[in-house]
């Protein structure tokens, strides 16, 4: 390539294949881009050796010989995606989602960590010989500020034309951010399901007419999917999906990443937490159950089909719908149906209207209300549609039908607007200490605490002599059902430390505890019970988690079903009947040897 080359190697210690790649910057750079070009490359090496992603090749070792940098890099082995394109034309739908979803997790992992790849396109996606796709060649990848999108980088090429989002072209690079990302994602997609490349983005400006939907090319693949990689490939990147957690819940698919399977038994970090979960003994989590497709179905054609048998009777005018429907999550994860359609009356505006409102299922918790709501809106808008032919009320029932069930699936990434609305029974800034925080200085064989409440935080600064949870909890009643957010941040010391939320303790026996360890992120749910330690939810990864920032903790209890979010993105749930009220509070766990020092703002606690 212009930057480079990659090797096949050796390792003659370990005896693995490796892959290294020779980064040399192209010819005629002033000393000063020069010198910038290596800096950043330096920093980008060193930030690319912390990456850890089952979809990401993984970076080992960088170093320089000869006036060259190199980066050591594991070897995949498999075929690029764009070479199975060209042996095999157009790709199965089935297939490219599930590559479109982890190479959207791989994405999502590394722009929470501020890192762009800019780069996506088949010739750097690799299928592994069991269908797992890994994104390779970071060699644009630029290190990014969200909170400043002029951040800047050397400049090092804008990427293959094809996949490139306009405002790669920039001559100062300085403007790219995540939703490039998106369009390089969009455009590999569309490359797979159509069995060509498409138009370079500078030729859509200038020939619009030049590109054609995926659908028109290739009629096997849905319209949801259709939809989902046209608006990634917007040319606006206000148009885009925002995010790649977006484009991924408009896929169908999910961000998560896979659990870390536990290294070792779950460990005894606390004096109260004594014993260890017997072996076989891990509850099983059931999933939660969804309202099925069909039913929504069933449900809009008979209403539909009543209502338009009326309009027949009556007679009227032929109006012929063609809508199409997207689904789209913010990244707050709040849905929307996207109703696209060529009206011509405002019985169809009325119609678009009331089937947005439908398809507010947002928690399976509620799916037998929603699907009553859905249905008594679909009559309103089968009501209001009602000169509307049998030709058109087909059309509708197909739209709404997939919007419906969309956003059913969808919304599982946002808390239950019922526990929103619930009433605030405490909330603390921490301006004071009005709820009765213990503050001060405390000293017992396992650590030495201090707590204060200084510039609008609660810190604590805590040295672990021996293995220790500690917790704390404000001047509270007990609760059974809550809605619980708390933002908290690890500031100092060991970095595989926990901290999170106490919730339903009644005594040091009886209580549940939902922590985080920020780095390596991940989360667990444990309990104790009758003074018996049980791990409900073991170590689990999310790429929600925000290393190094502030993490906002939330749970939702609902007798004994408990939903878990991290920065208001659900990343799990649980039932257990074992403790069913108590007071809450915020805790940290640490290793015996173990200081740190963390802060908790903006406690917050809701009740029906």
């Amino acid at each position: 390539g212009g930057m480079g080359a990659v090797y096949r190697a050796w390792d003659t210690r370990l005896n693995i294949p490796l892959a290294l790649k020779e980064m040399t910057p192209q010819p005629g750079l002033a000393p000063d881009m020069l010198a910038q070009f290596r800096r950043q490359f330096q920093q980008e090496a060193a930030t690319l050796a912390r990456l850890n992603h089952p979809h990401l090749v993984r970076v080992t070792d960088f170093f320089e010989e000869g006036g060259n940098t190199y980066l050591v890099m594991d070897f995949v082995e498999g075929e690029n995606l764009a070479d199975r394109i060209e042996r095999l034309g157009a790709l199965p739908e089935k297939d490219v989602l599930t590559w479109a979803e982890h190479l959207l997790s791989a994405l999502t992992y590394c722009h929470d960590q501020g890192i762009i790849h800019r780069d996506v396109k088949p010739q750097n996606v690799i299928i592994r010989p069991g269908g797992a796709a890994v994104l390779v060649d970071f060699g644009l990848v630029k290190l990014w500020d969200p909170h400043d999108p002029r951040t800047k980088t050397a400049m090092r090429g804008m990427g293959t034309p094809e996949y490139a989002p306009p405002e790669q072209y920039e001559a100062e690079m300085g403007h790219t951010d995540a939703r490039s990302d998106v369009y390089g994602v969009g455009a590999t997609l569309y490359h797979a399901l159509a069995g060509q490349a498409p138009p370079t983005a500078t030729l859509r400006m200038a020939s619009p007419e030049r590109f054609t939907p995926v659908r028109s090319l290739n009629p096997r693949v849905s319209q949801q999917t259709e939809t989902a990689i046209l608006r990634a490939m917007e040319l606006a990147r206000s148009q885009r999906w925002q995010s790649t957690r977006e484009m991924a819940q408009a896929l169908g698919g999910k961000v998560f990443a896979p659990a870390r399977p536990p290294a070792t038994p779950p460990r005894d970090k606390t004096k109260v937490l004594a014993g260890s979960m017997p072996a076989g003994a891990r509850l099983v989590v059931p999933a939660r159950r969804r309202v099925p497709a069909w039913v929504w179905v069933v449900g809009i054609v008979a209403v539909l089909s009543l209502v338009l048998c009326v309009a027949l009777v009556w007679g009227g005018r032929e109006l012929i719908i063609r809508g199409q429907a997207a689904m789209t999550t913010t990244a707050q994860a709040q849905s929307t149906a996207i109703v696209r359609a060529r009206a011509t009356s405002t019985a169809q505006a009325t119609q678009s209207t009331a089937t947005a409102q439908a398809a507010q299922a947002t928690s399976a918790a509620e799916a037998a209300q929603a699907t009553d709501d859905a249905r008594a809106a679909q009559a309103t808008a089968a009501a209001q549609a009602s000169r509307a032919t049998v030709e058109a009320a087909q059309d509708i029932v197909a739209t709404q039908s997939a919007q419906a069930t969309a956003t059913a699936e969808a919304s599982m990434g946002e808390p239950p607007p019922a526990a929103s609305l619930w009433s605030v029974t405490l909330y603390d800034d921490f301006s004071s200490n009005v709820n009765n925080w213990p503050t001060g200085d405390s000293t017992d064989a396992l650590a030495n605490l201090n707590q204060s409440i200084t510039d609008g935080k609660y810190r604590w600064d805590i040295d672990a002599i021996g293995g220790v949870v500690w917790w704390s909890y404000p001047h509270m009643t007990a609760l059974s059902d809550f809605y619980l957010t708390v933002e908290a941040h690890q500031i100092s010391g060991a970095r595989d430390s926990q901290y999170g939320v106490i919730f339903r303790r009644t005594d040091s026996g009886n209580y549940a505890l939902f922590e985080i360890e920020e780095d390596s992120q991940h989360f667990r749910f444990t309990i104790r019970h009758d003074d018996k330690w049980d791990t409900v939810t073991d170590w689990t990864s999310t790429s929600a988690i925000r290393p190094g920032e502030v993490n906002r903790l939330g749970i939702v209890a609902e007798g004994s079903h408990f939903t878990f979010y991290v920065n208001d993105q659900f990343v799990g749930e649980a039932d257990d009947d074992r403790l069913n009220s108590g007071k809450m509070g915020v805790a940290v766990e640490l290793d015996a040897g173990d200081t740190a020092i963390f802060e908790f703002d903006n406690f917050e606690v809701r009740a029906p």
